[in-house]
């Protein structure tokens, strides 16, 4: 019987085009990275630009002043926005990780997050400090996960609570836990949950999404493990080369 990791690999190979089956997919390779990168990095920007757009509708009448501060906020997000969608186009990572540590980037998100959702959605990260020492490829493919998964709840989930926990183990596991109305499209995943499948089976792992009402609670939740070498292999690698 195959386990989960030999599961997510045939279903990927059988999503493949025949010409990748058969090694020749640089092409088709480079237009799923734009594709992927164009969805995680512009989407939950415009996303959470459109939703703070309509709180600040409704604030114009009703208090100047916050809506002000919100207008300010407005601009400085699209400038980020900006930044973010010319680092995408190189192929670098998410510019919330460029010098900050990994668990404040994940605290960041989902403080913003929750701002996004016009502060109905409470967002916490709850983030092994060792998490921070494993391989920088397992970081980002998790920060590019949790934001996604973010992303989706903010936009479908309309839940009250979501719960980021990132653990070490054999690299990098992670979770992203909402009470909100569960996933009616899961039977059907679109661009963002390839995108996510396919950051983690890049490095040998897996992304599940799963419907927590199956089990008496409601939401959902995003399961990843994104394997990477441990700080002491890195530096026997690196006292060997």
């Amino acid at each position: 019987m195959e386990n989960r990791k030999q599961r997510h690999a045939r279903k990927a190979l059988a999503g493949l085009p025949t010409e990748c089956r058969t090694g020749d997919c640089e092409h088709y390779r480079e237009i799923v990275r734009l594709r992927r990168n164009l969805h995680d990095g512009l989407g939950p920007g415009l996303a959470g630009i459109m939703m703070r757009a309509d709180v600040l509708t409704e604030l114009l009448t009703a208090n100047q002043g916050a809506a002000e501060q919100m207008l300010h906020e407005l601009r400085r997000e699209a400038a980020s926005f900006m930044a973010e969608f010319r680092r995408m186009l190189a192929d670098q990572s998410p510019a919330e990780l460029d010098g900050h540590r990994f668990d404040d980037a994940l605290r960041a998100l989902a403080a913003r997050m929750s701002r996004a959702s016009g502060n109905t959605l409470l967002v916490t990260a709850e983030v092994d400090p060792d998490a921070v020492e494993v391989d920088r490829a397992a970081r980002v493919a998790a920060f590019w996960i949790a934001k996604e998964a973010l992303t989706n709840v903010v936009k479908h989930a309309r839940a009250g609570t979501c719960v980021i926990r990132v653990w070490v183990e054999d690299g990098l596991r992670l979770e992203i836990t909402d009470d909100g109305v569960g996933g009616a499209g899961l039977s059907r995943p679109g661009v963002g949950l390839r995108s996510m499948g396919s950051r983690a089976a890049e490095l040998g792992g897996w992304c599940d999404v799963t419907e927590n009402g199956r089990h008496g609670r409601p939401g959902i939740t995003v399961s990843a493990h994104l394997p990477a070498p441990s700080p002491a292999e890195e530096s026997y690698c690196d006292s060997t080369d």
